[in-house]
């Protein structure tokens, strides 16, 4: 189990370290466009999003898969991450529906805290 849990943990390592990175680069150019993408904040939002529900989804397969066991503690991390996901999600749509209008902090709060839920969540399945 324990070499189950170290190759979990392996797999998120990355994935947390682009997605802590890219908050660092929020006013650095996206390296490709995103399809529709209104500006640079508006890529990078999409694909830290992208890059959380990807982790989300694979913690998910991987716990449903038995390869992370399914503790209490497990759970509520990644209920929390998922909730956060979800009202960031919607944070990012509706900002971007209203064509970039308006200021970013709120979505980027939102963004910082699914990476920092998911950070804990890999964590916590160590």
């Amino acid at each position: 189990m324990r070499v189950q849990t170290l190759t979990r943990f392996a797999f998120l390592t990355p994935i947390l370290i682009v997605a802590i990175l890219a908050a660092g680069c929020a006013n650095r150019a996206a390296t490709a466009p995103v399809p529709g993408q209104l500006n640079n904040y508006d890529a990078f939002a999409y694909r830290v999003l992208a890059d959380a529900q990807a982790a989300l989804n694979a913690f998910r397969a991987d716990v449903t898969s038995g390869k992370v066991a399914e503790t209490s503690t497990i759970k509520t991390y990644f209920n929390q991450a998922s909730s956060d996901y979800n009202i960031a999600e919607a944070a990012y749509t509706a900002w971007h529906a209203a064509g970039g209008s308006g200021s970013t902090t709120a979505l980027a709060a939102q963004i910082s805290k699914v990476e920092t839920d998911i950070a804990t969540l890999a964590g916590g399945a160590q």
